[in-house]
């Protein structure tokens, strides 16, 4: 038997005996846990790093030391046939003192992997839908702090476009939006709180626009578009069922204007105009007279 020195405690060393060599960890413990079973103090070596590399236990063995003064005893109880009672017991302190088995872990395949790609997007897609939900307004502020600008959002699209043209804290321009495009502007231009400008749009263009010239609540001109160009507008004032005066465009140039209109459509005044806006010629109607005058450029027409 070698003699070792072995750690009793954390300040004393004891006088260790090799009592048995076995080829292998599972014996050696079992035989250690029967001792131990016993009140025998006892210890365990071998060079295998911890227990890492159990290769290297076929030279040497593994160990089973007791202190010196038990060998006898020890040696005795090994030698002795145990009991089934006690074979049970040591089996059971042994395998509750045995580390729990380690099941490797087993490797995703490809499909697995795409399936939890697929499950990934389709949360953050939902997520962000949630999060446009409701009603949002980003404001806009100039250098010194003023708040001139704001753009509404409902349900993740952009709704309205509101400003504050002259910084006095309220706004004085809407605009609004559907599919993204801005279908209709009100304007409070003499910023009186109240809107006195109306537009309207089709496929982004300027389509009408109305105006409340004398800033009563009430449209007095309206004019027509088409792609954004002027052809048409109308005096109405403070929403007269019928037209007083008439001017027409012609590639956004004005034309033509009628004065003078009644309830039947009927005009007193026909003036049509060069792209200088000089009178070309003038139709006056009246009940008593009808006459037409004609106006000669003094300047010669371009070619």
């Amino acid at each position: 038997m070698a003699s070792e020195s072995a750690s009793g405690g954390p300040h004393d060393e004891v006088k260790a005996v090799t009592l048995r060599t076995f080829s292998g960890h599972d014996a050696a413990e079992l035989a250690a846990a029967n001792l131990e079973a016993h009140g025998m103090e006892c210890w365990i070596n071998a060079d295998d790093c911890g227990g890492w590399y159990t290769n290297l236990t076929a030279p040497g063995g593994v160990r089973l030391l007791v202190r010196a003064s038990d060998v006898e005893a020890a040696t005795a109880l090994l030698n002795a046939q145990a009991s089934p009672a006690e074979i049970s017991q040591i089996e059971a302190e042994a395998a509750a003192s045995s580390p729990p088995e380690t099941v490797p872990l087993k490797k995703l395949s490809w499909g697995q992997i795409l399936f939890g790609v697929v499950i990934g997007v389709i949360l953050c897609l939902l997520y962000q839908w949630a999060n446009k939900l409701g009603t949002k307004t980003h404001y806009y502020y100039t250098k010194d702090g003023k708040c001139d600008e704001a753009v509404v959002y409902r349900d993740g699209h952009w709704v309205e476009f509101l400003q504050d043209r002259n910084l006095d804290g309220t706004w004085d321009s809407w605009t609004y939006y559907e599919h993204g495009y801005a279908v209709r502007s009100e304007y409070d231009n003499n910023f009186d709180g109240k809107p006195d400008m109306f537009v309207t749009y089709s496929n982004g263009c300027t389509a009408t626009l109305e105006l409340d010239t004398d800033f009563n609540g009430i449209p007095d001109e309206f004019y027509i578009f088409k792609y954004g160009v002027p052809q048409q507008e109308d005096m109405r004032p403070n929403g007269s069922k019928f037209t007083t005066t008439r001017e027409v465009f012609q590639n956004g140039v004005l034309v033509e204007i009628l004065r003078g209109g009644d309830s039947n459509g009927n005009f007193k005044e026909d003036v049509r105009y060069d792209p200088f806006f000089n009178p070309i010629s003038i139709n006056a109607n009246s009940a008593v007279t009808n006459t037409a005058t004609t106006f000669q450029l003094l300047s010669p027409p371009l070619k």
